[in-house]
C-alpha cells in the first residue's frame, strides 16, 4: 500500500482532535462483507479514505467502480454540498478498513482546510487519470456551468463594446 508519509502523519496527528462535544473528527472503522459505508441520498459532512480491503460504488442497481486502497471517496458531498450520489458498500467475502473524516475538522484553521482541499484535488485528479467513472449528474453540472460562464462572458463582451462606443461618443462631444 502506497501512502504519502506526510499525509499519513497528518491523519495520525489529527486523529486526536475532537469537537466541543468530544466527538472525534477522525474515526478508523472496519466494515464487514456486504456492509454499507455510504447510503445514496444521505446528506453528511464526511469524507472517507479506504486504507485496506475493497469497496465498490453502486447506483441504480449497477456497480459503477471499485475503490482501491488509499483512495478518498465521498468527497463530492462535501465539495458540492449535496446528497450522496451513490451507495458505497463492501463486496461479498471482503472487508474494508477506512478513515472517516468529519469535514468540520477543517474549521479548526485555514491551513488545515487548505491541506485537505489539496488532498481532495490530488485524489480527484488521480481518479480522472485512471478513468474513474464520473456520474452523469456531475458531467451535466459541469456542462451547465461552462455554458453559463460562456453566456456571461458573451454578455460582458457585448456590454464592453457598448461602453467603448459610449466612451468614444462622449470623447467626441467633449472634444477630447
Amino acid at each position: 500500500m502506497e501512502v504519502f508519509s506526510e499525509d499519513e502523519e497528518i491523519l495520525k496527528g489529527l486523529s486526536q482532535l475532537a469537537d466541543p462535544d468530544n466527538n472525534a473528527y477522525i474515526r478508523y472503522k472496519t466494515f464487514e462483507s456486504e456492509e454499507i459505508i455510504i447510503h445514496q441520498g444521505d446528506i453528511e459532512n464526511t469524507v472517507f479514505w479506504l486504507l485496506k480491503g475493497e469497496a465498490r460504488v453502486c447506483s441504480g442497481g449497477k456497480i459503477l467502480t471499485h475503490i482501491k486502497p488509499v483512495t478518498c471517496f465521498g468527497e463530492q458531498t462535501v465539495v458540492d454540498v449535496q446528497g450522496r450520489t451513490a451507495t458505497v458498500d463492501v463486496p461479498e467475502d471482503k472487508d474494508a478498513e477506512v478513515v472517516e473524516i468529519d469535514w468540520g475538522i477543517t474549521e479548526q484553521d485555514h491551513e488545515l482546510l487548505d491541506r485537505f482541499i489539496e488532498l481532495l484535488l490530488k485524489n480527484t485528479a488521480d481518479k480522472l487519470k485512471t478513468n474513474y467513472i464520473v456520474s452523469a449528474r456531475m458531467w451535466k453540472g459541469a456542462r451547465e456551468l461552462y455554458s453559463s460562464c460562456k453566456k456571461r462572458a458573451e454578455e460582458l463582451e457585448t456590454e464592453n463594446k457598448k461602453l467603448r462606443l459610449s466612451n468614444t461618443t462622449l470623447k467626441k462631444k467633449l472634444g477630447l
